[in-house]
């Protein structure tokens, strides 16, 4: 089925071209786009664990264009720049989803003070939770209506892992406990692979309605390590959750383009 339309695809592609031969109309030089979408994973990075909750970052996630400027700088041929932000209803509760799973692992035989580095108003609406920045290449196929732009761009993607803890006491004895989440790296930055296309229907001279379909590609390198410590004895404990994975996710957007000149 994917070989198909595959097929499909590029078949559409050469007959565009063809088609649109006597009508090609190549003059903007620089646009700009607005566009919404949504991340779907096609492989995850969270995994269950309590840490989860630690992190700046969803696998399934919404995004807002911030910045998208593009350049022909030939008939065919140009450059864009694209600043992504994204977020999703789970990161902003992650806060008392960490606390809630961390009341559930000890409350039966202990009195829990849970905590992390996240706060209720780290979010930058502007900014967004989880970043991502692009410079690439386009080759365009364009008519009087309609147009195709195949992309492809390397970037970063960005996101925070905060640290966590619980202060633990011990019911009906004196002996406490302080348990400390750490991945060492709080900013987390990741060199991403992104190929992408973007077509759609010229409303105007100026305005063009537009849908976006990327691939992006990167790697994890991120460890988490639990530390138990017995404030009594000093003695302590260790866990590691290993979050060191490749992650390959499909975005969906729409929006509009529009020419600057």
């Amino acid at each position: 089925m994917i070989r198909k339309l595959f097929i499909l695809f590029f078949f559409g592609m050469f007959s565009f071209s063809v088609y649109g031969q006597d009508s090609l109309n190549y003059k903007s030089k620089w646009q700009t786009r607005l566009l919404v979408g949504a991340n779907i994973p096609m492989t995850k990075l969270l995994q269950g664990a309590e840490t989860d909750y630690l992190f700046q970052y969803d696998d399934n996630s919404y995004y807002w264009q911030i910045l998208s400027i593009s350049y022909f700088f030939h008939k065919h041929w140009g450059l864009e720049f694209n600043y992504q932000a994204g977020t999703s209803s789970r990161i902003r509760k992650r806060n008392d989803n960490f606390y809630a799973n961390i009341q559930s692992q000890y409350d039966d035989n202990y009195y829990v003070n849970p905590g992390t580095g996240a706060a209720y108003d780290d979010f930058n609406f502007f900014g967004g939770d989880i970043q991502r920045g692009y410079l690439g290449i386009i080759y365009r196929f364009e008519t009087n209506k309609f147009y195709v732009y195949p992309k492809f761009a390397i970037g970063v993607t960005s996101f925070y892992t905060d640290w966590g803890r619980a202060d633990l006491k011990e019911k009906n004895t004196n002996i406490e406990y302080r348990v400390n989440y750490s991945s060492e790296k709080i900013p987390n930055d990741h060199f991403t692979l992104a190929p992408s296309v973007s077509f759609g229907y010229k409303i105007a001279k100026r305005f063009y309605f537009n849908a976006d379909i990327m691939f992006s590609h990167y790697k994890t390198n991120i460890v988490y390590e639990k530390t138990i410590t017995n404030l009594y004895t000093n003695e302590k404990t260790f866990e590691q959750f290993d979050y060191k994975k490749s992650i390959s996710t499909l975005s969906l957007g729409a929006g509009l383009i529009f020419v600057i000149r």
